[in-house]
């Protein structure tokens, strides 16, 4: 294959896009002539967009941008060649000039971008619907809302670019929901010292403090965070176990995440386990905050807090190791 052939885009007869790509390296590497024949319009064109892309930050020019060698006939000479250094752009500047390009071949490269991507997203990652099911888990909507979005074609515009850094940003919860469909989610086993512990007396003053501000807004009754029995007591006094030197829970992520499961749970409390498994659950990571890498607050926000309440409280007990390796992914330790 030559060159000038390494990708191409093709209509099929049934009238899907597709897209034939050889790869060097694992990736593409076209120069600019070769992306102006491939989107349909003319060089300056593309010079004009990959220095936007540049000047915006969007893409970094030593990163996708390499300088390679291309042999061709020397013009003068018979049966001579010649040498010369040509820049090149790998896939993510292609990328990024076909969602800045204005041309009927832009048109058809992103849609066929977009189709892919959405393929990627929903074949490639993800969710086994009959699995999932198995477990009580729906994740379906959240795969099929995020498939529309990507096959909509009002987001294939210059603004396009916005969707594929959405999933770059989002990388590490594909992984996550990956690993949690295949319950590969591994246990963080880091070892710390200097934690601040919670105790059960600092622990039902803030707790009453909590129930007086939800009474005060409507949003609780009397019953709210009344004990039962040495529930909470023996959650919080099972963060501290261990045997000889060696903690059973060695670092805050894995405390705050059993802390988090214990109080959902086990229902210590008469009402309103959620609301103080969560209080206490951030409570406890910002007592520890020297030992985090950084705030809890970019760690956990409003959201996150209430998806993992819920996901803790919707699960079966056979899921328990399984929902708190996943809780703990969301706390990351400072490294030593």
């Amino acid at each position: 294959m030559s060159e000038a052939q390494q990708i191409q885009i093709y209509q099929s007869d049934d009238g899907s896009v597709q897209l034939d790509v050889a790869l060097q390296q694992e990736t593409v590497w076209l120069s600019q002539a070769q992306l102006a024949e491939l989107f349909g319009t003319k060089r300056p064109a593309i010079t004009k967009h990959l220095s936007n892309i540049f000047k915006s930050n969007e893409l970094e020019e030593q990163v996708v941008c390499s300088i390679l060698e291309h042999t061709t006939v020397h013009g003068a000479i018979a049966g001579k060649t010649q040498t010369k250094s040509v820049k090149h752009y790998n896939l993510d500047a292609i990328i990024s000039v076909g969602y800045r390009v204005n041309s009927a071949r832009a048109t058809q490269f992103r849609i066929w971008a977009t189709n892919t991507l959405k393929q990627h997203l929903v074949q490639g990652f993800t969710l086994n619907q009959r699995r999932l099911k198995e477990r009580g888990i729906e994740f379906e909507q959240v795969v099929e809302l995020l498939s529309q979005t990507l096959a909509n074609q009002q987001l294939v515009t210059e603004q396009g670019a916005a969707v594929l850094q959405v999933i770059k940003d989002y990388a590490r919860s594909w992984s996550l929901l990956q690993g949690y469909d295949e319950q590969s989610i591994v246990d963080q086993t880091a070892r710390q010292t200097d934690m601040a512990r919670l105790e059960l007396e600092q622990v039902l003053p803030a707790i009453a403090q909590l129930k007086q501000a939800l009474l005060a807004k409507g949003e609780a009754t009397e019953l709210f965070a009344q004990l039962r029995g040495d529930g909470l007591a023996s959650a919080l006094g099972t963060l501290e176990q261990g045997f000889g030197d060696e903690w059973f829970y060695p670092n805050v992520a894995s405390r705050a995440a059993h802390l988090l499961y214990f109080v959902i749970k086990n229902h210590p409390l008469a009402d309103g386990n959620k609301r103080t498994g969560s209080f206490l659950f951030l409570w406890y990571l910002r007592n520890n905050q020297h030992l985090l890498a950084k705030p809890v607050e970019a760690l956990v926000n409003d959201n996150t807090l209430v998806a993992l309440a819920l996901l803790v409280a919707e699960s079966k007990p056979d899921q328990k190791e399984l929902i708190i390796r996943l809780v703990q992914q969301f706390i990351v330790l400072k490294a030593y």
